[in-house]
């Protein structure tokens, strides 16, 4: 992984990245405690939540329409600059102003995560992609540990207003490191595809709602002609919303009625950002033709959280949430990486705006459907159920041309390993 902080583009990035992801896990905390503080009570904190899910679910598809038509480090500027300034007035706004604040930040968050996916490439070669993809899993992990930590410690404290300011320090940062890097065009590093032209080709038109629909189904098709990209995509979308959101919405309830509590709670997700940490320095070092085979195997571990949430004590749920954040970050970086060298960079912002819409599209059903089974079954069957989800469909890309591979392009020949593991950093 050090030799993609060595690329300085990338480093300044990346740093920015993570001081930003910092912001994002502080924020919820935040704002539940600002909302509860002003006496407006759990109805209307729930209504704010589910507006803040409504709305970066609008910002991805923004993103999807014009993440490739412009500047991502524009777009990514323009993100920080408006959740710097919207969690600024909040600090000091009035109650009217919380909604409409809420539903700038999460359109700005949700804009943001499609335009970095999709600027990586741009400034880092592309044997770091994977060592680049890897220290961001792991700085959105150590962000996930330490955000709302540092959000709660802040608010206890001193009170929620000098937190939010913090906050506001993390999207300024990020915004300017953001302000140091060139993005380097497609045009400079292939002056074969002009970016003024389509991933097909074709000269591009100007921008319109008819076009931007255009723009979303030439992705659609980019993703269709990769028999491996769609099934990895149905599979991760379908184990968010059917095993994860479970997982996170039980989690409290299981801990409460058996495991000790909400330290219990804290607990496990601690052990699941340990765990991503320690999946991110794993990831950084595979080295294989075949890296849906390892991926897969990653996604499968979330069967086994769910099962210790049903039938363990505290210690096993400990290290199996532990083995499952390694293992979904062995797939995010995997992935991640397979489809930046695979989809032609005018459709890349595209494609990976797609993959979030569909997670966080589904992902509110799944608590829905999670909340419903529990209120009539209690917490074992909707476990068991979610556990059976992941096995059916984490294994979905290996049904198809490419699910292997991750790719549908023949791999060069490559020197001869060990295996998997080979203890080589990129």
């Amino acid at each position: 992984m050090l030799a993609a902080l060595r690329q300085r583009r990338f480093a300044l990035l990346w740093s920015g990245q993570s001081l930003s992801a910092v912001g994002n896990r502080m924020f919820p905390v935040i704002l539940a405690v600002v909302v509860l503080d002003r006496h407006s009570g759990a109805m209307a904190l729930g209504l704010v939540l589910a507006v803040q899910s409504v709305a970066m679910v609008a910002g991805t598809a923004l993103a999807a329409a014009v993440v490739d038509r412009c500047s991502r480090r524009a777009l990514m500027l323009g993100a920080d600059l408006v959740r710097a300034l919207g969690v600024a007035a909040l600090a000091h706004g009035p109650d009217a102003a919380v909604l409409p604040l809420v539903v700038a930040i999460a359109m700005a968050e949700g804009l943001f995560q499609p335009a970095y996916a999709a600027l990586v490439p741009r400034v880092l070669p592309a044997e770091h992609l994977q060592a680049g993809n890897s220290l961001t899993s792991l700085s959105q992990y150590a962000a996930l540990i330490t955000g709302p930590s540092l959000a709660g410690a802040v608010i206890a404290a001193a009170g929620t207003t000098p937190a939010l300011w913090i906050d506001v320090a993390t999207f300024a940062g990020s915004l300017a490191t953001l302000l140091l890097i060139h993005e380097t065009p497609p045009a400079q590093a292939a002056p074969a595809a002009p970016p003024t032209r389509a991933a097909s080709g074709a000269p591009r038109r100007p921008w319109s709602a008819g076009q931007a629909a255009a723009d979303v189904a030439e992705a659609a098709r980019e993703v269709a002609n990769r028999p491996w990209l769609a099934a990895s995509m149905g599979a991760s979308t379908l184990v968010m919303a059917f095993a994860v959101a479970p997982m996170i919405l039980l989690a409290p309830i299981v801990a409460d009625a058996r495991l000790g509590g909400p330290r219990a709670y804290g607990a496990a997700f601690t052990a699941l950002g340990a765990g991503a940490i320690l999946g991110a320095l794993i990831a950084s070092r595979i080295r294989t033709r075949r890296p849906g085979l390892p991926a897969v195997a990653g996604l499968l571990a979330i069967a086994g959280a769910l099962l210790s949430l049903a039938v363990l004590p505290l210690p096993g749920v400990l290290v199996l949430w532990g083995v499952a954040g390694a293992g979904i970050t062995v797939f995010e970086v995997l992935w991640t990486t397979a489809v930046q060298r695979d989809v032609p960079d005018g459709v890349l912002g595209r494609v990976m705006a797609l993959d979030w819409l569909g997670s966080e599209t589904l992902t509110p059903l799944g608590y829905l459907l999670a909340g419903a089974a529990v209120t009539s079954y209690g917490t074992g069957p909707p476990l068991l159920a979610a556990a059976c989800a992941v096995v059916l469909a984490a294994p979905l890309p290996l049904l198809v041309r490419g699910g292997a591979a991750f790719t549908n392009r023949p791999r060069a020949p490559s020197a001869p390993a060990t295996g998997p593991l080979t203890g080589r950093v990129r």
